[in-house]
């Protein structure tokens, strides 16, 4: 207890996190060094790219930095989230925080240009529902169950439509295939359990030495899981491919159909819907679909998956990692799986107070963030402390650093720099501001290619085949020191007239802090010879530094 002492006595006197009694006793107890608590200006860095995505201004930066108040961390991560609209009032935009995380379900939906015009009703309806903060069992609710009869008109349609798949190279759907997607895409995404591997053959003899959960699972489990969906038929609405119509009008799964992407199914098994998770199937007279949306977020998976899901997004790993590879036979360390298995999650009881506190909050996305935020653990130096080994970062150690996503990365970018940024969004006369704003990359690609190519470039997911990434490449230093698209766009505006001021503001834009000694040196070496052209340099200087694009 002496050794969990002496860490509380290194990080700020606030209250207590229910996340912080769990990774500090356990780093108390195997006699882990903690790194010491972040700075102000890394800390600030970190949340508002972290919640936004988007630098915090250099004006934020000074007044963070001067403020005395030992609560103005809690404070500035409040400053962070809008306010929620007044009944009857045109509610204010408040984009950084709103912008970040729409962008963020776009990418995990897959909201791209399989959908069009879809696109942009998918869009607004989840930037709505951020707004409203809807519980988010609610949301994934309406998700599921959302019916149409254009999902060009109506934005919730397109998950489920999102899922179609066609008959060979026709515009045929397969309808047994397409409930087979449906529930691997929900599984996965709200239960953090990937069936894709048990959609082709029984996981025996497959998985064993993958995820032993499914290793036991059969075939004939996932069509029922699929069977839910059975009855739901997507089809071109007015003869108009991408143009969905969504609707309940199908009998049921048939076992006996051909499909376009698996094997041949067994006619002889039971296709009546039943919950993988629960052997439970619809009520007497209820909606296939409002019965399997009901099951899958009244599960406590459901609020397992989700809290570690924003968990890995907001820490840089998770705390069973990665957040769509759950074996359900390894999460009980009072029941542990056989050797030479071991418990999944790294803090499984932390996991599971914090989806209960998640529950209890009414599914509140809002409160979970603020929970994880909020906490010394993620407040925590990138730096290691003396005495670290890489598996202590498994433990939450120290602050896993990491490179920022393609969107953070060129917003801060223009931001710095001065690059102007404009987006169509297309299908509308609607324009992006930047590029987090945007609807989905083809707005890129069509307003500004050089910005496409450099997004592609940076691990920006293209809403099809290809993963967000975040992996560091020479390819990206190499774009940010000599490609035309920063070179030939940097611009530099200000009405300070001292150089030593302008310094000070080009630091606190991008990297939240002021120069040391000798970089103050360095910049006005810079600005007294020629302040236009130095201030240019230095702007350079300062995107090409390591802690610029990784905090």
């Amino acid at each position: 207890m002496k050794l969990g002492f002496v860490f509380l006595l290194a990080l700020p006197l606030v209250a207590e996190n229910l996340i912080d009694r769990h990774i500090f006793a356990r780093l108390a107890k195997e006699g882990v060094p903690a790194a010491a608590v972040a700075g102000d200006a890394e800390f600030l860095r970190r949340v508002h790219l972290d919640l936004t995505g988007k630098l915090p201004s250099a004006a934020a930066a000074r007044k963070f930095l001067a403020d005395a108040d030992p609560d103005k961390r809690r404070k500035a991560v409040e400053e962070l989230f809008p306010a929620l609209p007044i009944s009857g009032m045109r509610s204010v935009r408040e984009a950084p925080y709103l912008d970040r995380w729409t962008y963020f379900f776009n990418d995990l939906f897959r909201n791209g240009q399989l959908l069009e015009e879809g696109i942009n009703t998918f869009h607004e309806h989840i930037h709505k529902s951020l707004t409203l903060n809807i519980p988010y069992d609610e949301f994934v609710r309406d998700l599921i169950t959302a019916s149409a009869t254009s999902t060009w008109a109506d934005g919730a349609a397109n998950f489920i439509a999102r899922s179609h798949v066609f008959e060979g190279d026709g515009y045929q759907m397969n309808h047994e295939d397409t409930a087979d997607e449906i529930a691997i895409n929900t599984t996965k995404l709200f239960l953090g359990v990937n069936l894709e591997c048990i959609s082709c053959h029984d996981g025996a003899r497959h998985l064993e030495k993958v995820n032993l959960w499914l290793s036991e699972r059969k075939r004939a489990e996932m069509w029922r899981q699929a069977s839910f969906f059975g009855k739901t038929f997507i089809d071109p609405a007015y003869g108009r491919f991408p143009h969905f119509r969504v609707k309940d009008s199908r009998t049921g799964y048939d076992l006996t159909t051909r499909s376009s992407l698996r094997p041949m199914r067994d006619k002889k098994a039971n296709a009546a819907p039943m919950f993988l998770l629960t052997g439970e199937g619809p009520k007497d007279g209820e909606n296939w679909r409002e019965a399997y949306a009901r099951i899958l977020t009244s599960h406590p998976q459901f609020a397992r998956a989700t809290v570690n899901l924003f968990w890995t997004e907001l820490m840089g790993q998770g705390i069973v990692d990665g957040p769509f590879d759950f074996d359900l036979a390894r999460q009980d360390p009072k029941n542990p799986p056989p050797a030479p298995w071991t418990v999944q999650p790294s803090h499984p009881e932390l996991l599971n107070e914090l989806a209960e506190d998640f529950r209890k909050s009414g599914y509140d996305l809002r409160h979970l963030m603020r929970t994880i935020v909020n906490s010394r653990a993620y407040q925590l130096s990138g730096t290691a402390p003396a005495g670290w080994k890489p598996a202590h970062d498994g433990l939450f150690a120290r602050r896993v650093t990491r490179r920022m996503s393609a969107e953070q990365a060129w917003d801060a970018v223009a931001q710095v720099a001065g690059i102007p940024q404009s987006y169509k969004v297309t299908f509308s006369e609607k324009k992006a501001a930047n590029v987090m704003q945007t609807r989905s990359p083809q707005d890129l690609e069509k307003t500004d290619r050089a910005m496409f190519n450099a997004a592609q470039s940076f691990g920006q997911c293209d809403r099809y085949a290809t993963e967000a990434s975040r992996k560091p490449t020479m390819v990206q230093a190499a774009i940010l020191m000599n490609d035309q698209l920063v070179r030939e766009r940097l611009k530099f505006k200000t009405e300070l007239k001292d150089n030593a001021a302008i310094a000070e503001e080009l630091y606190l834009s991008a990297l939240a802090r002021l120069p040391n000694e000798k970089e103050r040196r360095l910049a006005l070496e810079l600005l007294d010879k020629d302040r236009q052209s130095g201030a240019e340099d230095l702007i350079w200087v300062l995107l090409n530094r390591l802690d610029f694009l990784f905090y």
